[in-house]
């Protein structure tokens, strides 16, 4: 959306997780990071969580 990066699935499920599944325009994890003020690596870590848990759909679960 802001920076025109090419986005991976995991960005774009992050996005809908956070922002609202109806979105239809996406920024990448930096972007993301800098919107809500954390750091790449804190939503690195949410990621990964959603991915161990499998508590989201938007995520598939890694074993």
């Amino acid at each position: 959306m802001k920076c025109k990066n090419t986005l991976m699935s995991d960005e774009i499920a992050l996005h809908r997780k956070l922002f609202g599944r109806a979105s239809r325009e996406y920024m990448c994890l930096d972007c993301q990071a800098e919107y809500l003020r954390v750091s790449r690596e804190r939503l690195e870590n949410l990621i990964d969580m959603y991915h161990r848990t499998g508590i989201c759909t938007l995520f598939a679960k890694k074993d």
